[in-house]
């Protein structure tokens, strides 16, 4: 099995989504920044990592908001997303293609992997607050 960590990075409302080079599995699918978990890494530290290399930006790991395994023709994964914040450094940077800033209300219109169903889902929905409770209603 695959273990992937994987940023949710929230900014304004917004979440930083790219699309999957054509050289890849799931080629043309949106996703968020990530990907498959070093040796010595914990699943936060590799979606840190990941979405520094990918796009540039430094961020924080928060906190778990989903974790799922999945199976793919290509293989089984465990998917970890980790809502991210900007680090201070990471403000106001300029993305590069395929990055960029997606409202919340358009996440479930784009094509992300099977997998992703369920975080989109909870993102356009409501995400669960620290104390266990899920706001809803404040997303629009």
């Amino acid at each position: 099995m695959t273990q992937v960590g994987i940023a949710i990075v929230e900014s304004e409302n917004r979440f930083l989504v790219g699309v999957r080079s054509e050289k890849t599995t799931l080629a043309g699918y949106h996703e968020f920044p990530g990907g498959k978990q070093q040796h010595g890494e914990n699943s936060s530290q590799t979606a840190i990592r990941e979405c520094k290399e990918e796009t540039g930006l430094e961020v924080a790991a928060i906190r778990l908001l989903h974790q799922t395994l999945f199976l793919y023709e290509h293989g089984e994964v465990q998917l970890d997303f980790w809502l991210c914040e900007l680090c201070s450094s990471a403000q106001g940077k300029t993305l590069q293609a395929p990055w960029q800033w997606i409202p919340r209300k358009h996440l479930p219109l784009l094509k992300f992997p099977p997998a992703n169903a369920e975080i989109i889902e909870q993102l356009t929905t409501g995400i669960d607050s620290p104390d266990g409770r899920t706001r809803r209603g404040e997303f629009d």
